[in-house]
This record gives structure tokens, C-alpha cells and sequence, in this order.
């Protein structure tokens, strides 16, 4: 056995037997760490308030050799995101994060860009962000620091560069950016990308989540961003994200709070 800590965050829990929890956290360094937080349901001195989702915690566990479950020591609270809990739309656009960030980060697979990236967007959705302009933030950085972020500068389908503003460029789901000629091909029902979406995915690039000022909608749902960064990220974890059904509580680009100055 090995006793092991790391900074984390907490990203879900579920119940075990009459007492226990199943606690998986994103550690800083340890990539993704799943243990049973003991007695945690019946007594609330151990862990306080440090189990409720998205809580920066300074986490320590018990590495038990052959397992797939630790034994969480303790989970000492650095940080409460509390205050984004108590908003239905934005406890929605919580629980996206921390399912995105669940199946994409692996166990024992380092991503300190990702640890990072989660803690920016929460600090910035906590400082007024719109809702909607945080999850495609995460979604755009997350596909990227994983390398499957689609070229933006050529066809996936054809290959050939865009070049000029005439190029209509437009989103498949399953072949990332397309020209004209190839979405009409694919049979497929394809967005188009415009310019809106071309500065926001600019900006994403460039650009801390806070400093993040797009055109208003650019975000919203169903729209060519959420089939290029949605789609991608779906198609990388293979898996169809469950979280995103509760989104209908965010009103489109409407922010929650108040943006500090």
C-alpha cells in the first residue's frame, strides 16, 4: 500500500452499502483516482463539507496494489463552489464539466492542463461568465490539449485549404470542418460556421475564459459550435455525455452572477 496526496477536484460521488462513498476526484497530478470515502454518510466530522461536486479539495488516499478502489484518507477543503450548487443553471452547467472532465481524464494518466483549465473555467463562471460561453470554452480547450481539436484551415473531407471569404466553411459532426462542395456530398445535415463562430474559436485559442466576450448566441445550443466542439469531444470519449440534457435550465447567453471589476 501507498499513502499518496495531491491537490484534486471532486467530481461525483455515489453511495456504497449503509455508510460508505465511492468518491472519483481530478487530482492535479495523479490523472483520475476513484476510492470509498468510509462512514462518510453518517458522519460529517471526517469529510464536512468536501464531498459536494466541483470542491477544491487537498486530497490523501490509500493506493491499495491490484484495486480499483482507494481508501480516501481525508479530503481537506481549499475551495467551495457552493455559491454555483445553488443555481439550478449553473449547478447544470457544473455537472457537465465534471462529467466531461470524468470520462476524458484517465487513472494514473497526468493532466495538470486539464486541473487547470477546470479550475479557470469555475473561476471565471463565478465571476459572471455566460453559462454557455464557459462549457464551449471547456469543451474547445479540452479537445485540444487532447490533439483532436479538427484543422480549421483545410477541408477534412478533400483536404484543400480555405483560403478566401468565400469559402463557406461547415461543421460535420463526424468529419470535423468541411468545404461546401464536400458537405454536399456527405448527406449529411451540416452547420454552417460563420463568423461569429470563427472569432469565438479565435478568442478561445488567445484568450483566459474571463476575457471571453463573443457575440451574443454564438454559444447557444444547437448551433455550429456546439456540433464542432460537442461533437468532437463526444466522438473522442465515444460516449454521448448524459449532463448536457439539464442545460435547458440556462437561459442562451444569459449570464449567471455578476462580473467582478
Amino acid at each position: 500500500m501507498a499513502q499518496c496526496a495531491d491537490r484534486a477536484y471532486v467530481l461525483k460521488t455515489h453511495e456504497l452499502g449503509e455508510a460508505d462513498l465511492i468518491v472519483t476526484l481530478l487530482t492535479e497530478n495523479r490523472g483520475s483516482v476513484r476510492g470509498v470515502a468510509r462512514s462518510a454518510r453518517k458522519s460529517r466530522r471526517r469529510f464536512g463539507g468536501s464531498l459536494e461536486p466541483l470542491t477544491e479539495v487537498q486530497a490523501r488516499w490509500t493506493e491499495r496494489s491490484g484495486r480499483d478502489l482507494h481508501r480516501i484518507e481525508a479530503l481537506d477543503l481549499i475551495r467551495s463552489h457552493a455559491n454555483l450548487q445553488a443555481d439550478p443553471g449553473l449547478q447544470a452547467v457544473c455537472a457537465v464539466l465534471a462529467e466531461v472532465a470524468g470520462h476524458v481524464v484517465r487513472e494514473a494518466q497526468p493532466d495538470p492542463k486539464g486541473f487547470r483549465l477546470l479550475g479557470a473555467v469555475l473561476t471565471a463562471l463565478e465571476g459572471g461568465l455566460d453559462p454557455w460561453i464557459a462549457i464551449r470554452y471547456f469543451e474547445y480547450w479540452t479537445i485540444r490539449l487532447h490533439g483532436v481539436l479538427p484543422d480549421l484551415e483545410s477541408c477534412g473531407g478533400c483536404g484543400r485549404g480555405f483560403s478566401g471569404p468565400g469559402d463557406r466553411k461547415v461543421v460535420s459532426v463526424r468529419r470535423g470542418i468541411l468545404c461546401r462542395d464536400c458537405a454536399r456530398e456527405s448527406g449529411e445535415g451540416c452547420k454552417a460556421l460563420g463568423a461569429a463562430e470563427a472569432e469565438f474559436l479565435a478568442a478561445a485559442a488567445s484568450k483566459p475564459p474571463e476575457s471571453m466576450e463573443p457575440p451574443r448566441g454564438v454559444a447557444r445550443r444547437g448551433g455550429a459550435l456546439e456540433a464542432l466542439l460537442r461533437g468532437t469531444l463526444e466522438a473522442f470519449v465515444e460516449r454521448s455525455f448524459r449532463a448536457y440534457r439539464h442545460l435547458g435550465l440556462v437561459e442562451p447567453g444569459a449570464a449567471s452572477g455578476s462580473r467582478e471589476s
